[in-house]
């Protein structure tokens, strides 16, 4: 990023935090949606032209929002939780684009991650029912076990219809209506 450009982004988050000092003002942020331009026609708040994809976060302290915001801007935070957010999703964006799509979606790096499956476990997508008995952590780690395996092969014809019927029923409802997702 340039000189200037990283000031200007210091300047509009500083000034938007419950703090004066970068180093602490950035602890404050929160990413709470990400919205997507196709035309790249998105101005970050430093001044970064052409972005596509649309990040806001919220000061945790004051509830004051910044948009739009760049993941090359949230990056500069040096927050972990940031960071991972940004990664997710974009990742979730581009699940809901495949499934929008009718595209053959698996349960591969392609499209899923342990963070994203994690993140939907923390969502209740695997939520309580008759089919699991009741015990949504069974399905996550079900799906998490699917997901780990090297060799996809020797996944069985059940554990395929299972993955297969989690993904239509669970997965995808939640990611094509997901709030953070505009």
């Amino acid at each position: 990023m340039a000189g200037e450009n990283f000031e200007a982004l210091r300047q509009v988050v500083v000034g938007a935090s419950e703090t004066d000092r970068w180093d602490t003002a950035v602890l404050e942020w929160r990413v709470i949606d990400l919205r997507e331009d196709a035309a790249g026609e998105g101005v970050c708040v430093c001044g970064q032209q052409n972005l596509v994809k649309l990040f806001t976060i919220r000061n945790s302290r004051n509830g004051r929002e910044l948009f739009p915001i760049g993941s090359r801007c949230i990056n500069h935070f040096g927050q972990q939780d940031l960071d991972r957010d940004v990664s997710l999703l974009g990742d979730l964006l581009t699940l809901r684009a495949a499934l929008q799509d009718g595209a053959l979606v698996t349960l591969t790096g392609e499209y899923f991650s342990r963070a994203m499956l994690e993140y939907f476990y923390d969502n209740d997508v695997f939520f309580a029912d008759a089919w699991n008995g009741g015990d949504s952590e069974q399905e996550y780690l079900f799906m998490l076990k699917m997901f780990n395996k090297h060799d996809k092969d020797a996944i069985t014809k059940p554990q395929r219809r299972k993955v297969s019927v989690l993904l239509r029923r669970k997965i995808e409802p939640f990611v094509l209506q997901d709030p953070r997702l505009q």
